[in-house]
């Protein structure tokens, strides 16, 4: 089943440019686009090793750091809420929580924060729903240094042990890739939103190398130190195969003109979901869909009826 809201929006308040693409390939790669160390043939384990090590952990910090803000931001409706010091393998993560019983936890994308969240914030607070709501490891008021996926996994985790009940989980972008990441590992949800979520299946090292005119050894050899830290579970991690696996009712929001994730690859995917609908709007792009009034309510609706199932 798929919707058209049909409504086009304004910016509220952009944050850094959006990672696009999930860590690793969402399906079964060809030997061209996805390595692994294990997979690699010995010429280019080789060649590999004749890229600097300045020229690696220039690209590798590229692909993996974040930029912060001067200045953390905060949603207006977190304001008198206490914040909580979660910790995790990443350090110490930021946490707000609102509401007694199961909560919905929001989780923001690449170089943004909780303030993504200030309209379905004050919705979910409209109808006395439970939130939690956190900045991920390497963002906003959160520690940390490395901040793709596999993090935000560890990050989401942790608030959830430590905030939870959790019972359903609304998710942006690569935050969508983190939180599916914590699903497989053990969080459990009900309902699952995914707004713009990542699901392109070719090697984003190699994206990334090719737009910055990186050599493809580089690039290698920064994915198999990344590779090596995050262990070959989480390297291996298959976004498409979870998500049409997964146990439970799912809704994934996405604009028909985002700049960063094709709405093309969610068209592909959510046909073979368990229990999945996708919503097509127009006009909104990668950002301004998680703020736009009729997606808000139409989330609402969604995690809230959840409680009554």
């Amino acid at each position: 089943m798929s919707g058209d809201l049909n409504r086009a929006g304004t910016d509220d308040g952009r944050a850094g440019g959006e990672v696009e693409e999930f860590l690793t390939v969402s399906a079964p790669p060809s030997p061209d686009e996805y390595w692994r160390p294990s997979s690699l043939p010995t010429e280019t384990l080789l060649m590999t090793e004749e890229a600097s090590a300045e020229a690696v952990q220039e690209f590798l910090r590229a692909n993996v750091v974040p930029a912060r803000r001067a200045e953390p931001r905060l949603a207006a409706g977190l304001a008198s809420v206490d914040k909580q010091r979660v910790e995790s393998p990443e350090g110490t993560v930021a946490a707000w929580r609102r509401g007694d019983g199961p909560a919905v936890l929001l989780v923001h994308g690449w170089e943004d924060d909780n303030s993504l969240w200030a309209p379905l914030i004050d919705a979910l607070g409209e109808r006395e729903r439970a939130l939690v709501v956190l900045d991920l490891p390497a963002h906003g008021f959160s520690e940390g240094e490395w901040g793709l996926a596999p993090q935000a996994a560890d990050g989401i985790l942790a608030v959830a042990g430590a905030l939870g009940p959790i019972d359903a989980v609304v998710a942006h972008s690569f935050g969508s890739g983190g939180a599916m990441i914590a699903i497989s590992e053990g969080l459990i949800v009900d309902r699952a939103v995914f707004i713009a979520p990542p699901l392109r299946t070719s090697n984003r090292w190699l994206r990334y190398a090719k737009r910055l005119g990186v050599s493809e050894h580089v690039a290698f050899a920064a994915q198999s130190i990344y590779e090596q830290r995050i262990g070959p579970a989480r390297a291996s991690f298959d976004f498409r195969a979870e998500l049409t696996d997964l146990d439970a009712d799912l809704l994934v929001i996405h604009s028909a003109d985002d700049e960063r994730a094709a709405l093309s690859d969610s068209q592909e995917v959510l046909p073979n979901c368990r229990r999945g609908e996708l919503v097509v709007v127009d006009g909104l792009t990668h950002r301004r869909t998680v703020r736009d009034p009729e997606v808000v309510a139409r989330i609402v609706d969604f995690v809230t009826e959840a409680r009554h199932q």
